[in-house]
Order: structure tokens, then C-alpha cells, then sequence
């Protein structure tokens, strides 16, 4: 069962990660479009999503089991992203925001960007466990060598 969850949460995350960074750029371009601004300014703010992509990437090339076998990291990443994208379509969707409907944009940006923050906070979060994981020792191989 725990290998069949795994494996779910391990496919399921590439895609929210897809979702998510297409989200936030969709929201982020037209961020820039209404403060008439270039499109260069919102590249810091992505350096979280290509850190991890960066990452996903090492993990899938070396075969990285500490990290791609462990169900709690790879839960806790499709929550995060799930999290991102739940963020994204409110900001978009919600009919009901008040800075929604006064300023007719038809994205509430300020709901957004107070977002922006946390959600950096989480990516990097993400970030950093994935560099701790790499350093762990795998479950699995430490129990071939004790079977041996």
C-alpha cells in the first residue's frame, strides 16, 4: 500500500508542480500587464520553482531513493502545490473578493501577492528538505545490508 501511494504522490507531483508555475506565471504576467511593468521584474519570484525543478531533475538522473521513495516528502509536496493552485484560482475565480469586483480586473492581486510570501516560503521549504533527503541514508539500503 505505502508503494502504491508513493508512487501516486510521485506522479501526481510533476503535474501540481506544472499547474502551480503555470498559475502563478499566468497571474504574475498580468500582474505586470495592468502596473504596466517588465516582464523581467517577476523572474525572482520564480527562482523557487526552478530550484525545485532543478532538484526533481537530480533526483529523477541519479536515482536519488532517499527522496523519490519517501512518501511523506512527496505527500507534503503535492500539498504544497495543492495549496498553490487552490491560492491561484481563488485569486482568479472568486467573484466574492472585494479588490475582485470593485476593480474589474478579474483577478484579485493583492489576495495573490499576500500569498506570494508563504508561497515562497514553502517552495524553499521544499527545497531544503529535498537537499536534506539526498544526504540520508535510503530505508532500503540499509535493509539489504542488514538482510546480508
Amino acid at each position: 500500500m505505502k508503494k502504491i501511494f508513493n508512487a501516486l504522490f510521485y506522479v501526481f507531483k510533476f503535474f501540481l508542480l506544472i499547474a502551480a508555475f503555470g498559475l502563478t506565471l499566468y497571474i504574475l504576467i498580468r500582474m505586470n500587464i495592468r502596473l504596466e511593468q517588465n516582464i523581467a521584474s517577476i523572474l525572482p519570484r520564480f527562482i523557487p520553482y526552478f530550484i525545485l525543478l532543478v532538484l526533481f531533475m537530480i533526483n529523477i538522473i541519479f536515482k536519488q531513493t532517499s527522496v523519490t521513495k519517501n512518501v511523506f516528502y512527496n505527500l507534503t509536496c503535492c500539498l504544497v502545490f495543492v495549496t498553490i493552485v487552490f491560492v491561484s484560482y481563488r485569486a482568479i475565480f472568486d467573484t466574492n473578493m472585494v479588490m475582485n469586483f470593485k476593480y474589474g480586473y478579474g483577478i484579485d492581486f493583492n489576495f495573490f501577492d499576500n500569498f506570494m510570501a508563504y508561497i515562497n516560503i514553502m517552495l524553499y521549504g521544499l527545497a531544503i528538505a529535498d537537499v536534506l533527503f539526498m544526504f540520508r541514508k535510503s530505508e532500503n539500503k540499509s535493509e539489504v545490508k542488514s538482510k546480508n
